[in-house]
């Protein structure tokens, strides 16, 4: 039997102090990520059971990398640039696995339907289409991959967000919502109850509201928690909506996004 002192026995010693101090690091990490306007360290303390002393140096380590930073005249800490930029990096991530698992379904559909149809993550309070299979008509919706939709007129963000948890959905909320059209639902309360009608029949509809002459519906796609992580959205002008039975192109969808989330449960993204 070793002694306690023996150089291997220190080693151990100290790896397990490393190990139990990362966990520590990253409590406080995944704490920072559920308090978006800000936790202090008593609260802090309290939640993870830690001591004020412990969790202040937890703290000074992240701000001392941009994981966490002060609230502005105040004694509460929120998430840092870092931790966004990780984010940023997650969700580029996650697109590149998505697209190609996703890429031929959503081909599927837009030969079915025969409208552009699209794959959008949420980006921040933001849609971010990822990939797109245009449509066979001369006119048509064209959106270039990479363009920032605002969540509140997307039918793919709101897809997501109506299976989202709550603290992601009051982000995004509390913001103010623009006006782009008539109709334009641009009341936090008003679009709670849109999630609500989304959950129940598991497709979001935007007809018109980031652009009049624009008609859009999205469905959702959730990995292997069961966590929505994307949405799948047909595109086409107002005027040829009416040539599509509703049925159809929510059945259609709604098919493409089961299809994609099964494949999704085999990996875990």
């Amino acid at each position: 039997m070793r002694h306690p002192d023996h150089p291997s026995s220190r080693a151990k010693g100290r790896m397990k102090e490393n190990l139990n101090s990362a966990e520590k690091v990253l409590g406080v990490l995944m704490a920072l990520a559920q308090y978006e306007q800000g936790i202090g360290t008593g609260g802090l303390s309290q939640e993870l059971g830690f001591t004020k002393p412990t969790v202040s140096r937890l703290l000074h380590l992240l701000m001392k990398h941009g994981f966490a930073q002060k609230v502005p005249a105040g004694s509460k800490y929120v998430l840092g640039n870092s931790a966004v930029d990780l984010g940023k990096l997650a969700n580029r991530q996650i697109g590149a696995q998505l697209v190609p698992i996703a890429k031929p379904y959503i081909d599927m559909l837009r030969d079915a339907v025969e409208e552009s149809a699209v794959l959008e993550v949420l980006a921040g309070d933001h849609a971010l289409p990822i990939y797109r299979a245009n449509g066979p008509h001369v006119v048509g919706i064209w959106i270039k991959p990479g363009t920032l939709i605002p969540a509140h007129v997307s039918p793919g963000a709101k897809a997501i967000l109506a299976f989202s948890p709550p603290e992601t959905v009051n982000r995004i909320l509390k913001k103010t919502l623009l006006r782009f059209t008539p109709k334009t639902i641009a009341q936090s309360g008003a679009l709670k109850e849109t999630f609500k009608e989304i959950r129940k029949r598991g497709v979001a509809f935007a007809f018109g509201e980031y652009n009049l002459d624009v008609d859009t519906l999205g469905a959702p796609i959730f990995n292997h928690e069961k966590r929505p992580v994307a949405a799948v959205v047909i595109s086409m002008p107002a005027y040829r909506t009416a040539h599509h039975p509703r049925s159809k192109l929510v059945s259609l969808l709604k098919k493409t996004t089961a299809k994609i989330s099964d494949q999704l449960s085999h990996y875990r993204i």
